[in-house]
């Protein structure tokens, strides 16, 4: 009876001193947030496959194809996003992969940052984000831009200058005789009062 209570003892005890310990390492160093808490703090949601990554300082810019979009505007298929390196931060993308990102504006680009939710698309991932917003929709094609031709207006061979302001000059000339006649008439005018 003492062996069982001093084994009990001894079971509590180690519990207690390496429980906790076992607990902070069974823990993850930098959690995620459930993906209806990132789908409701992120400004836009989509998925898209990457095409090129990039270092820039202590982050990482990434080119995204848009495939489908299920919250918010992106206005162009191909999207820049910036991921942040450090301990939690999501690194530098896998280029040819395809995830699901969860970001907020960053000037001209979109910021996935460590606890965005921002990860690669897999089926469980999709399923939950689908449940969440619905089935999306498909990115607005990029308008191919269109061939601009100029057609000459006019004349091959156009009129002189002198040719062309002359009845400007008559007008001209007309509205100061005119003046010069009207202020002659007025003198006459006067002078027989």
């Amino acid at each position: 009876m003492l062996r069982r209570a001093l084994a009990l003892v001894f079971v509590a005890v180690c519990a207690v001193v390496i429980g906790p310990q076992a607990s902070d390492a069974a823990a993850p160093a930098c959690p995620r947030p459930a993906p209806a808490v990132a789908v409701q703090r992120a400004t836009v949601v989509f998925t898209g496959v990457v095409t090129t990554s990039a270092a820039s300082g202590t982050s990482f810019v990434q080119t995204v194809q848009v495939d489908r979009i299920y919250k918010g505007q992106v206005t162009t298929a191909n999207v820049r996003v910036r991921t942040t390196g450090g301990t939690c931060g999501l690194g530098k993308l896998t280029a040819g992969e395809r995830y699901v990102v969860m970001a907020t504006p960053d000037g001209d680009s979109w910021l996935a940052g460590p606890r965005s939710g921002t990860a690669a698309a897999s089926d469980a991932l999709l399923a939950r984000v689908q449940a969440l917003l619905g089935p999306g929709t498909a990115p607005a094609p990029t308008p191919t831009p269109t061939q601009v031709s100029y057609e000459q207006v006019g004349a091959t061979h156009p009129r002189p200058f002198l040719r062309m302001a002359a009845p400007g000059f008559a007008l001209v000339i007309v509205g100061f005789l005119g003046l010069v006649v009207s202020r002659r008439w007025r003198r006459s005018a006067a002078e027989r009062a």
